[in-house]
């Protein structure tokens, strides 16, 4: 193995380079593989994420087969072929350090590996409707520049994407998975030309937020300020405005509650859990507030409107509970089975990864057990069974 080292930056500045000719007229494919070496911050509000990522990109050189070490020293990398790879989602000029080397398999055919460091901002569009239940992807694209009928991006076969949660950052407010996902895109170079396309490989691992302050500081509070709705039906009803005076304050008090809510999050146009609960639990102040001033036309009849207030003292109640209820049961049903998705592909992952381990170092002594995937194509067989199973 040589190893050849090229400055910072420098792949992104050379000039454009052709093919060598072995490669001429062939689909070149390039295996990617992805290292969250350090994710830090997650911006809801302005939908993105810091993090330190290792991209790795090999492919073939016919060129360099059978050369010797002492051949390599020499090397220019840049006259050899390059897919031009770049990371289509960051944001700013994210800080890169590239390397190359020059790899040789059993049968000393050459590849060329190509070493990037970022560390940058990453965007992402964050699905808010659990939210605060949420789970989110945390995507890094990898693209070429060159079109998709001479770059194909493949997931690397001999190595696997990495997700360092040790050095997470933002641990208070999330659970990182370990496991990761891939999906293979094709982006627009041109848009007037839609038919000319290159190839992108997304790399994504997943991270849970933690709901326990929002359920203590804001849902828990808001179920008691609606609760306390029900004690102005203690006020007599000769004095309505006393009545209207407590539930509005209730009101303007849920409002403000809503107001904070709106601050952790972007401008989005539909709804969380959040916002659901923090509307059903004002549409039911404002119906107390709205039978508060509507009591006041039974004035006539005290026996009868003792009755019809009873009536709607035990609806509303009945209503508020079963809500409240159900609310609890769908949060279980849906954003937590998720959760629980995420945490059986977390339990499947790191099977893969052990039997790997366990494969590797039964290749290097040469007895491979046969409970142990024992080839590539087994191994791309088990990564594609866990991104497709759910």
């Amino acid at each position: 193995m040589s190893f050849i080292q090229s400055c910072p930056g420098c792949l992104m500045s050379m000039p454009s380079v052709d093919k060598s000719d072995s490669l001429k007229g062939t689909l070149v494919r390039v295996q990617i593989v992805v290292q969250f070496a350090k994710v830090g911050e997650i911006d809801t509000l302005k939908e993105q994420y810091s993090a330190d990522v290792i991209v790795k990109g090999k492919w073939r050189e016919p060129a360099l087969d059978g050369q010797t070490h002492t051949a390599l020293e020499g090397i220019d990398i840049k006259k050899y072929w390059s897919p031009k790879l770049y990371i289509e989602n960051t944001l700013g000029d994210p800080k890169e350090n590239i390397r190359h080397r020059v790899n040789f398999n059993d049968k000393g055919e050459a590849y060329i590996v190509e070493k990037r460091v970022i560390k940058g901002t990453f965007m992402e569009n964050l699905e808010l409707n659990d939210f605060p239940f949420d789970v989110q992807d945390l995507t890094v694209t990898v693209a070429s520049e060159l079109p998709s009928y001479e770059v194909e991006l493949i997931e690397d076969i001999d190595e696997h994407h990495v997700v360092n949660r040790q050095s997470f950052v933002d641990e208070q407010e999330w659970h990182l998975y370990m496991h990761t996902e891939t999906e293979k895109k094709e982006l627009a170079i041109d848009q007037a030309d839609a038919t000319v396309r290159r190839s992108a490989l997304s790399v994504k691992c997943r991270a849970a937020r933690r709901p326990g302050y929002f359920v203590w500081n804001i849902f828990m509070v808001t179920f008691l300020i609606c609760s306390l709705a029900f004690t102005t039906f203690s006020v007599d009803k000769k004095y309505p405005q006393n009545r209207l005076q407590l539930s509005f304050t209730l009101v303007l008090t849920a409002v403000a509650f809503k107001s904070v809510v709106n601050q952790s999050l972007p401008r989005i146009s539909y709804l969380t859990y959040m916002d659901k609960y923090l509307l059903i639990s004002m549409v039911m102040l404002s119906t107390v507030c709205a039978w508060h001033g509507l009591v006041t036309l039974l004035d006539h009849d005290k026996e009868n409107a003792d009755r019809v207030e009873i009536i709607i003292l035990s609806v509303l109640s009945i209503v508020y509970i079963s809500y409240n209820v159900g609310f609890v049961i769908i949060i279980h049903m849906y954003p937590c089975h998720k959760r629980r998705t995420m945490q059986q592909k977390d339990k499947e992952y790191k099977l893969l990864q052990l039997n790997w381990i366990a494969y590797t170092k039964c290749k290097k002594t040469g007895s491979v057990g046969s409970q142990l995937f024992s080839g590539r194509e087994e191994r791309e067989g088990l990564l594609m069974n866990i991104n497709n199973k759910y």
